[in-house]
C-alpha cells in the first residue's frame, strides 16, 4: 500500500507555499522531511491528509483519488498536526470513543482503554483534554491517530515542545509502528531525532521538496552538515 502525491502545488493569493511536489510513502518506511519554519511542511501534511485541497496536483491512495473519495482515504490515514483534531472539553476516553464510532471500530471500549494504556494515559482517561500538558496531548494524539488501524501515519513536527521522556516515547512508538508495517511520514527541523527514526530523508525549502538520501547512504553527521549547508544557501 502507498500514498502518492503528484505535482502538488498550493498557492495562497500570489504566494506559492508548496511547489510542484512529488512524493510517495510506502508501508514499512519512515520518510523524514527536514525544513525550517515556513518551508511549507505543515501545508503539505494537511494536503496529504486531505484536510486541505491543493491548487493543483493529484493525491492517490492505492489508485483511489484522495480528494474525490476522501472519506475512504482518511480511514487509511492516521494524522498528528498541531491542531488537536479533538474536543478539549471531552475526556480522552470520550474523544476516542466518539472518533471510534465514526470509523466503525470494533470492540470500541476495549480498544480505547488499550490504546490509552499503551500511550501511558490510563490514569487520565477520564480527564478533559484541556488540562493536558503538551506531552500528554501528544500521547493522546498518537492514540487517536492509531485508533482505526491506519496504513499510513502523517506526523507534523511530532517532537516539538516535548520533554526528553516524551520525545523518547514518540521515537519508540514510531519504530514500533514501522515494525507493524505502517508507512510513516514525519516533518521536523530536528536532524538528530529525524535521522534516528527515519529510513529516507528529504529537505523542504521554500515549498520545494528535495531528495537527499536513504539511511544506509548517509551518516547522521553528514546529514546534519548537508542540511546546515542547504539552509545557508537559502539565507538572504
Amino acid at each position: 500500500m502507498h500514498l502518492s502525491a503528484s505535482q502538488i502545488t498550493k498557492k495562497f493569493a500570489h504566494r506559492t507555499i508548496v511547489n510542484n511536489v512529488d512524493l510517495t510513502i510506502k508501508v514499512g518506511e519512515v520518510v523524514t522531511i527536514f525544513g525550517p519554519n515556513g518551508a511549507g511542511k505543515t501545508t503539505l501534511i494537511k494536503i496529504l491528509s486531505t484536510l486541505l485541497r491543493p491548487t493543483s496536483g493529484k493525491l492517490e491512495f492505492e489508485g483511489i483519488d484522495a480528494f474525490e473519495d476522501y472519506a475512504q482515504v482518511r480511514s487509511k490515514l492516521g494524522i498528528i498536526i498541531h491542531e488537536h483534531l479533538a474536543y478539549p472539553t471531552l475526556t480522552a476516553f470520550e474523544n476516542l470513543k466518539f472518533f471510534g464510532q465514526m470509523y466503525g471500530v470494533e470492540q470500541l471500549e476495549t480498544c480505547c482503554k488499550t490504546l490509552l494504556t499503551e500511550v501511558g494515559l490510563q490514569r487520565f482517561s477520564h480527564e478533559p483534554l484541556h488540562i493536558f500538558s503538551r506531552g500528554m496531548t501528544q500521547r493522546f494524539m498518537i492514540a487517536r491517530a492509531l485508533l482505526h488501524c491506519p496504513s499510513i501515519l502523517l506526523l507534523d513536527e511530532p517532537f516539538s515542545g516535548l520533554d526528553a521522556a516524551a520525545k523518547q516515547f514518540v521515537q519508540e512508538r514510531i519504530a514500533q509502528e514501522q515494525q507493524n508495517g505502517k508507512g510513516i511520514l514525519i516533518t521536523t527541523h530536528n536532524t538528530d531525532l529525524g535521522y534516528h527514526v527515519g529510513t529516507r530523508f528529504l529537505f523542504m525549502i521554500d515549498g520545494e521538496l528535495e531528495t537527499v538520501a536513504h539511511k544506509d547512504g548517509i551518516s547522521g553527521e553528514a546529514l546534519m552538515q548537508k542540511y546546515e549547508e542547504r539552509l545557508i544557501k537559502t539565507t538572504p
